[in-house]
């Protein structure tokens, strides 16, 4: 008797260890996140492995990436981290831009060409086709961690890298009262348009020019007769057509309104004479235009 219960109460001191253990290891296994404020600086980038490689970024390679490696910064515990990508032509960071594109594997941090491209543009104050290509140049990068869920916006710098020499070739950036090859052609100038001069900084009769918005063009201060049938084209009539839909007849476009456009569409006309600006939209591959009376 007196040995089962020396085994009972053996069993039970047991039975209390492993239970005491199983605490232990659920408080140690409960993520507690190191806050701090503002952004710490932390070396957790690894060097490129093609830093020293020239990169020229082209309409053909734009999709192509480069690649980055990395180790997450000590959160506290092994949080489901964020990762950014900032570049700046100067070691110091003191301008810089941010690639929007958020990662999250440290073994594959591989921002697109066009948007280091783009990046690398607005750095080297490029305004239009005219600045482009651009010399070879060191190209600084560093990565922002962070935790997406974290509510006090817990930040992590890295250590700086850089890329020996990248350039770019073609205009990776929208900016904005930049001509193109867009006209208004119809009976108010014979249904002329053109020819377009690449690299042109100023607007020709006619032409529109790139927008304040990305994919918008717009052609201001134009009066249109009522009646007079027009298009929205290009110097050639051969990639951009605009009109309106249907078959029978010119369409009418209802002024203030944003309205659908068609490859090689019916003319398009005003009910009553107009003047204003026009906005040529372009949202999932169709075009749209609204006619804005001036004030």
């Amino acid at each position: 008797m007196k040995y089962m219960n020396a085994k009972y109460i053996l069993g039970a001191f047991c039975a209390m260890a492993i239970g005491l253990s199983s605490c232990t290891e659920t408080w140690d296994d409960s993520p507690v996140l190191k806050t701090h404020d503002g952004a710490q600086t932390a070396t957790f980038l690894n060097e490129p492995q093609m830093k020293s490689a020239s990169v020229m970024i082209t309409q053909d390679n734009k999709t192509s990436n480069l690649n980055l490696t990395c180790s997450q910064p000590d959160f506290g515990y092994a949080a489901a981290a964020a990762y950014q990508v900032q570049m700046s032509l100067t070691p110091e960071f003191t301008d810089y831009q941010e690639i929007r594109q958020s990662f999250y594997n440290c073994a594959q941090i591989n921002p697109l060409y066009s948007d280091v491209a783009s990046a690398l543009e607005y750095l080297s104050d490029v305004r239009s086709e005219a600045d482009l290509p651009l010399p070879y140049q060191k190209v600084y990068v560093r990565l922002k961690a962070f935790v997406p869920q974290d509510p006090d916006n817990t930040t992590f710098l890295s250590n700086v890298v850089s890329y020996d020499a990248i350039s770019a070739d073609y205009l990776a950036i929208w900016v904005s009262g930049v001509p193109v090859n867009i006209w208004l052609r119809g009976g108010m100038n014979g249904w002329g348009g053109g020819p377009f001069v690449p690299g042109s900084t100023t607007a020709a009769e006619w032409q529109f020019v790139t927008g304040p918005d990305q994919d918008t063009w717009v052609y201001n201060n134009v009066t249109i007769a009522a009646g007079e049938e027009f298009k929205i084209a290009d110097d050639s009539w051969s990639s951009i057509n605009l009109g309106g839909p249907g078959d029978d007849g010119p369409y009418t476009i209802e002024i203030n309104k944003s309205v659908a456009l068609t490859d090689n569409g019916k003319n398009l006309v005003v009910a009553e004479n107009f003047t204003g600006n026009i906005t040529l939209t372009l949202s999932d591959g169709n075009y749209s235009v609204k006619l804005t009376p001036a004030e």
